[in-house]
């Protein structure tokens, strides 16, 4: 047996040494749940824009179908009566309008959808929505104007980054916060949304 005192010390095969801390994409866990924790109030105002921006969309889906079938109701009771040609131009218009909010109703599906799961990719998308909500001179452009804050500020440019995407993905334990203002931001456009459309339809 070799007792050299000069031999360097054996490692004990009893002791596992623990590997370091999983990195991808250039991230630690640490550092993921870091950058999430101080971003978990804004990261939940966003996705209360997306929420209310894919309500929106479903508005605008749902809503040409409602007015096509008071449409169809109309002129049967116009044929019924002999007058045809006025109601034919109403219906024309009214069919390329209705095709024209459904469209736009699923652009705002796929941005509110996006915005909830902070998807990077369309931040144009979600800008453009914004500015629709600035510029509709009424109760939710107050709701647009917030909305563009969040998305130019310093710490939306975070959210909306390919960065913030990877420690999404590296916390899933982490979830976000839901403000007061949020909700009643949400209960705001729940309410408001269906009323604007009733008068847009009402004679």
């Amino acid at each position: 047996m070799d007792n050299n005192p000069y031999a360097p010390p054996a490692a004990d095969p009893g002791v596992v040494t623990p590997p370091p801390p999983e990195t991808e994409g250039g991230m630690t866990l640490t550092e993921a749940e870091a950058l999430r924790r101080r971003h978990l109030t804004h990261e939940a105002r966003l996705q209360a824009f997306g929420s209310l921006t894919l309500l929106w969309g479903i508005y605008l889906i749902l809503g040409p179908p409602m007015i096509l079938l008071g449409l169809f109701l109309f002129l049967t009771a116009s044929f019924l009566e002999g007058s045809v040609e006025q109601p034919l131009v109403l219906a024309a218009l009214l069919v390329v309008s209705g095709l024209l909010f459904v469209g736009l109703g699923a652009l705002g599906t796929r941005a509110g959808r996006g915005l909830r799961r902070l998807d990077p990719q369309h931040r144009g998308l979600y800008a453009v929505f914004a500015a629709v909500w600035l510029l509709s001179f009424s109760a939710p452009a107050l709701l647009g104007l917030w909305a563009i804050y969040l998305l130019h500020s310093s710490a939306g440019k975070t959210l909306l980054s390919p960065a913030y995407q990877e420690a999404l993905r590296l916390t899933p334990h982490i979830q976000s916060e839901r403000s007061l203002g949020s909700w009643l931001g949400f209960t705001l456009v729940l309410g408001i949304l269906p009323l604007a459309m009733a008068l847009a339809v009402a004679p």
